[in-house]
This record gives C-alpha cells, structure tokens and sequence, in this order.
C-alpha cells in the first residue's frame, strides 16, 4: 500500500499540562514543556494514546516475547521490529484560540483516603496551558500485513480525548479532528 500521511489538529477544551517529570525552579512544581517559549504536545504523548486505543479496539493475541500480533507489527515489538507509525510534535497553530495564551499556576491539595480530610504539607501546584489548538502530522507505512488495520487505526486517533495529566482534575480535554494528505 504504501505511506500514508495524516494531518492531525487537537483542539484542547481545558486547561493541560505535559510535565517533563523533572522539577524545575520557579512557582510551579510541574513545569508545561515548551518549545520556543510556547506549549506544545509532545509526539511520544499522542502516540502512546494511539496505541493503547488500538489495542483496546483489535482483537489481538499479545504477547510479551516475540509477538506478531497486529499493534507490534504497526507500533513496533522487541528485537528488530521498529515502528510503522511516526508521531510529529503538536505544535500551536496561528489564530485565535491557538495555545499562545497564557500559562497560569494552578493550586491543589491532596486527600487523606482514609479520613478524608487534608493531608497535612500536601499543597501542590502545577502550570497549566490555557488550551488552544495544536497540529501535527502522523505518518504511517503499510505493508500488505498492515494495511488491513487502516480504519481500527484512524477510530485509534480520533478517539484522543485527552491530552496530559490531570484528568481527574479535568485538564486536557481534546477533540481530535483527522485528515488524509
């Protein structure tokens, strides 16, 4: 079949925040990544999603060594079994409603479990991008294995509903529109 190349926007509903799991100085302890000074949505991010909504909608037979199963042949698998599908960053589109807003500091607390009150010295804070949309491309190679997998792909992308962490706190809503280029 050939490659194919996707034109992917995500238009972010909520607040989000991708941390890059180190603390950095300043207000926040979980710092937004950035690129050129402005957020943006790693690739790693939006194809790990892809992948777990693709194995949650193909019957697969997975297995953890040497597997041949449908999501190792696409998203590659031990040894030399490299990736078929290739995850460019989200960047900001230009425009009004396009991530270039501000980032703000978010405050929170955590919960005692157990007595469900405040636990003590647990005051958090996180930055936050004001949402926005973002644009990517996603390119994929399909061989006469693959190809079959096409549509279970595409439903995989578009079901992308949110984007970082803090979902219980109601960050990274996202609409995933997808086109074929």
């Amino acid at each position: 079949m050939g490659t194919v190349k996707y034109r992917v926007t995500i238009n972010l509903l909520t607040p989000f925040n991708i941390s890059s799991g180190q603390e950095k100085g300043g207000q926040a302890q979980k710092r937004t990544v950035l690129y050129k000074g402005k957020p943006y949505i790693p690739g790693s991010t939006i194809k790990g999603k892809i992948r777990w909504n693709f194995y949650r909608i193909t019957e697969l037979s997975h297995s953890e060594n040497n597997c041949n199963c449908a999501m190792c042949a696409l998203f590659g698998g031990q040894g030399y079994k490299p990736s078929k599908v290739y995850v460019d960053d989200f960047l900001p589109v230009d425009g009004e409603n396009s991530g270039n807003k501000a980032l703000a500091v978010r405050y929170g607390i955590a919960i005692n479990r157990y007595t469900k009150t405040v636990a003590d010295e647990h005051l958090y804070s996180q930055e936050v991008a004001t949402g926005g949309k973002f644009s990517g491309y996603i390119t994929v190679y399909f061989d006469n294995e693959t190809v079959k997998y096409k549509r279970n792909l595409e439903m995989a992308i578009k079901m992308v509903e949110n984007v970082g962490g803090g979902h219980s706190k109601g960050y990274g809503r996202a609409l995933v529109q997808l086109e074929e280029v």
